[in-house]
């Protein structure tokens, strides 16, 4: 063969490869032991012509000193300021002086005739970006046979697996961690197929609902383990928490009763669902709480509300009457100004303690079932126009009203003026700095919705997830303020018996916005 057909035969196989094709193009290597490429064998070339033009990370060593080569692909693997390019055309000993003793062996073995190797996410720390990292690779070491039929060079075909195993470390130490927090917490776990209706949960919660290591739990056996009472409200909070559109949040409190010991045990069920692309629930997974001494100290206390409350209704109804009378006397008798004054101040804190027992007696009538709902058909723009022009007879702030034309709704007229009510006046009550409330209404995403926007103080949003609870209360920038902390628990206890949601949008010093729906008529 000619020096001219040689010279083609190798520029035929070195072209393209972009950066490491460049430089292997450009490399004196006449002065290694591989000499010029027009003298290369054809296996040598046919390899490192596969090499260039795979997008595969790929690394061969060659001949007895086992000169390297790799391509683009492999490049990003040796970091900055650390092998590349000097590992191009070296001997491998010479370049990994720090790995040698572990793969020297083995590709001078597979040089020798050895079998070939596969490693997976195995430990080889390399140097580069100037320190020796630790570094994870999955790879193969095979031989490329020469001329002569033996081998005359081994090929790596490898990629960097680090981030991988530092990922599943990660997960494995959270897991842990997890498994630890549940474990200190007394929590029981567990996980829900929408699909299949069936539990996967610890060995904890099998023990409360009396089940067997082995067995699995349905969830109508589930169901059938809680106190009859919270069947029905239960499964309402699972399937809202399952339905298409909704946060996914699910939050229960019940009673259990385990089947083979009649032990009653209070939980407090904290879950979130997951949904695919098209809104379709995937899984409900969360975490049971053993809460039954802390609802003991809870039940007193509501047993002794519930007591005290019917206790102060009738001698608080008797001094409402009286008082009511007292106002129209002395509209028709010659009395002083002064009596006047202390009159209408002991009206108004009449009307507060009313107010307050109203909460007291709602809260009783929540905790035992008997919060009825009356539900009829109404326009929820007049029911909003009538609350509101009530409200703003007896406050400074003004009420603006905004809103769709025939919102139709089918519930409780009552109890849903009543939230408005409190919400309204909640606005009012925290901004006292501010002279207006913006109520607005109308239909979103297939319901009806209003939105109750004050500028006043704002909630801090450490507060905002507690803020429909029991007795919560809010107290900020310095205010504070009267009331029990029932308003919002018991509005929202009134929105969620009407298959609606409640929410609250709010940031310290820039007021809020409370928001809750209806399903439409």
């Amino acid at each position: 063969m000619t020096d001219n057909s040689s010279s083609q035969r190798y520029a035929m196989h070195l072209q393209g490869g972009g950066e490491m094709g460049k430089l292997i193009r450009e490399f004196d290597w006449a002065s290694t032991s591989l000499g010029s490429p027009d003298k290369w064998p054809q296996s040598l070339l046919t390899t490192v012509s596969t090499i260039l033009r795979s997008k595969f990370p790929m690394f061969l060593w060659w001949g007895p000193e086992l000169i390297q080569f790799y391509n683009d692909a492999y490049r990003p693997s040796l970091g900055v300021n650390g092998k590349h390019p000097t590992a191009l055309g070296q001997a491998g000993a010479k370049c990994w002086p720090e790995i040698w003793p572990v793969i020297g062996p083995v590709v001078t073995g597979i040089m020798e005739g050895g079998e070939s190797t596969w490693e997976q996410d195995s430990l080889v720390p390399i140097y580069r970006n100037n320190r020796i990292e630790e570094c994870y690779w999955t790879f193969s070491y095979s031989p490329v046979i020469g001329e002569d039929g033996t081998p005359a060079g081994v090929l790596s075909i490898c990629f960097e697996t680090t981030d991988k195993v530092q990922s599943h470390k990660q997960v494995i130490d959270a897991k842990k961690e997890l498994e630890f927090a549940v474990e200190a917490g007394e929590l029981a776990t567990w996980d829900l197929n929408p699909r299949t209706n069936r539990f996967v949960g610890n060995a904890r919660i099998k023990e409360w609902f009396g089940l067997d290591a082995h067995e699995e739990i349905e969830l109508p056996l589930a169901i059938n383990v809680m106190a009859e009472e919270d069947r029905e409200r239960v499964n309402n909070a699972i399937a809202q928490a399952l339905k298409r559109g909704s946060d996914g949040n699910y939050n229960a409190e019940y009673a259990i009763i385990n089947p083979k010991t009649n032990v009653r045990r209070r939980v407090k069920a904290i879950g979130k669902a997951v949904f695919d692309d098209e809104g379709n629930a995937l899984r409900l997974s969360g975490t049971l709480q053993d809460i039954t001494e802390e609802h003991g100290l809870q039940q007193r206390k509501d047993e002794f509300i519930s007591v005290a409350s019917h206790e102060l209704k009738t001698p608080i109804t008797s001094l409402n009457a009286s008082m009511q009378i007292l106002q129209k006397l002395i509209k028709t008798e010659e009395v002083s100004d002064k009596i006047k004054l202390f009159v209408g101040k002991a009206g108004n804190n009449l009307s507060k303690l009313v107010h307050l027992l109203d909460d007291l007696l709602n809260v009783t009538k929540l905790q035992q079932g008997q919060l009825a709902l009356n539900k009829t058909r109404f326009n929820l723009g007049d029911l909003i126009t009538d609350s509101c022009e009530h409200l703003s007879q007896t406050d400074d702030h003004k009420i603006n009203i905004s809103g769709e034309q025939d919102v139709m709704v089918y519930a409780d007229y009552r109890r849903i003026d009543q939230v408005l009510v409190n919400l309204v006046n909640n606005a009012i009550k925290y901004s006292p700095q501010a002279n207006e409330v913006d109520v607005t209404f109308g239909r979103e995403n297939g319901k009806a919705v209003v939105h109750i926007q004050d500028y006043g103080i704002g909630i801090h949003p450490e507060k905002l997830p507690h803020l429909f609870d029991r007795y919560y209360r809010v107290d900020g920038l310095g205010h504070q303020f009267s009331g029990l902390g029932l308003g919002l628990y018991i509005s929202a206890e009134i929105i969620q018996r009407h298959d609606g949601e409640i929410s609250v949008e709010s940031e310290r010093g820039s007021g809020s916005i409370f928001t809750f729906t209806l399903p439409l008529d």
